[in-house]
């Protein structure tokens, strides 16, 4: 009875490890899921598990537009994604639950070929659920009009 009570012990104790271990694998810091959502932008295999990390009611909001769903801004991410080359990330601050980052955002476009932004973002339970993009519009607003025309 005492051999079988020191094997229950036992029992309970490795699979308690291995159900720690394996949900501390998976739990990323508030600076890791943005850095892993914006990394996405670098590699266009890897945006479909930027995107996983957004919530679907996902708020996003910069000089020039303001969404409120994940869809939204998916459609906008195609249509950026045809002229956005890549991002660089030089600093992440958290304080709280928000995230800051500042970063450099590269183009294809002549003449913009370096934008400067910064980017605050708030993460509940692991997931993105608005960001506020900042950043330097006017050549971006006469390339969108000239598009318009």
């Amino acid at each position: 009875m005492r051999l079988v009570k020191y094997a229950f012990i036992i029992g309970i104790t490795v699979l308690s490890m291995n159900v720690y271990a394996q949900q501390n694998e998976t739990l990323m810091t508030n600076q890791e899921i943005v850095t892993k959502f914006l990394n996405g932008f670098n590699n266009p295999e890897n945006i479909q598990e930027s995107l996983k990390l957004l919530a679907d009611d996902y708020k996003f909001k910069n000089p020039m537009v303001e969404l409120n769903s994940k869809a939204e801004f998916i459609a906008l991410a195609k249509q950026i994604g045809a002229v956005i080359t890549g991002i660089e990330i030089i600093n992440v601050a958290e304080n709280g639950n928000w995230i800051a980052v500042y970063y450099d955002f590269k183009s294809s476009i002549e003449g913009m070929e370096s934008n400067t932004a910064t980017e605050w973002f708030k993460i509940e339970n692991e997931i993105i659920k608005e960001s506020h993009l900042i950043y330097d519009t006017s050549e971006w607003r006469k390339f969108y009009a000239k598009m318009k025309k």
